[in-house]
């Protein structure tokens, strides 16, 4: 089984490397370091940046193989992946530009699709923070969590050593956020922990550290950037939609302005094709 990096020569791509070298090394898979070549990389730094995820995997007994496909990006990874036992695709995003109403990076075109792996899109926002990853973020809606999220995210604190928060967010209106009470408020979340204590359990049987947090707010994104700037997170996985392949021309949906605005590096999870 595989964990592909796709590799650009860029430091973002050298850091959604070190991620997949840490996933792979948890199960002991194979980490493929992929590039799709094209004019506007240059080979040589790709190539620098192979050889500096091979030096890293050394330390972790991950083995390592070099692949280089041809033709347009998007249709290469999808034979490759077709062709190859993937358990999931790490790929990094670049830096949104202002003021552009398609952003077709590879990412983004690779998680419009319904692919034979999971997907990882990774944002860096702090380069150093893959070397301190000591407490992950997991946010999620009410009690919708995913198996194969759930999955993802306990593998990374398992393979980083990490905590691990659940924040359950609670959408409602102004109005009824003022009418409700302490007492209608804690029994909802401790229906919602309920529902979620399978998941605890498992954590526990993993070792992994792990807390379960609520907020009702009438505001999802910006309860999750204001509670990211007031605790120490150095990683946050948020489940990924699959996006239209028309993007919308002038509203920015929710994920995609956490995605974008978030203080800390970030993982959309996109879960693998279940056909």
């Amino acid at each position: 089984m595989k964990v592909i990096a796709a590799m650009n020569g860029l430091v973002s791509s050298d850091i959604t490397a070190l991620y997949a070298l840490r996933y792979a090394a948890l199960f002991d898979y194979t980490l493929c370091l992929l590039h799709v070549l094209n004019p506007s990389d240059h080979r040589e730094e790709v190539e620098l940046s192979m050889a500096e995820a091979e030096e890293a995997s050394t330390h972790y007994g991950v083995k390592t193989e070099r692949v280089f496909l041809t033709g347009e990006p998007v249709e290469a990874i999808r034979k490759y992946l077709a062709a190859a036992r993937t358990d999931t695709l790490f790929c990094s995003t670049r830096t949104k530009k202002k003021n552009r109403f398609f952003h077709n990076s590879l990412s983004e075109k690779l998680s419009r699709l319904s692919l034979p792996a999971n997907l990882a899109v990774v944002r860096v926002a702090h380069v150093n923070a893959v070397f301190v990853t000591e407490n992950i973020l997991l946010p999620i809606r009410e009690d919708r969590l995913s198996a194969q999220k759930f999955a993802f995210s306990s593998s990374l604190a398992k393979a980083f050593g990490a905590a691990t928060e659940i924040y359950s967010i609670h959408p409602t209106n102004r109005r009824r956020l003022a009418a409700m009470d302490t007492h209608t408020t804690r029994m909802l979340f401790q229906k919602i922990n309920t529902r979620l204590s399978h998941y605890a359990n498992t954590m526990k049987l993993l070792d992994i550290p792990l807390t379960i947090k609520h907020a009702l707010t009438s505001g999802e994104v910006d309860q999750i950037l204001h509670h990211l700037a007031r605790h120490d997170f150095q990683l946050m996985i948020i489940g990924g939609r699959r996006l239209s392949q028309f993007p919308e021309f002038f509203r920015e949906n929710p994920m995609e302005r956490l995605f974008w605005h978030t203080p800390v590096n970030t993982i959309a999870f996109y879960a693998r094709d279940k056909n």
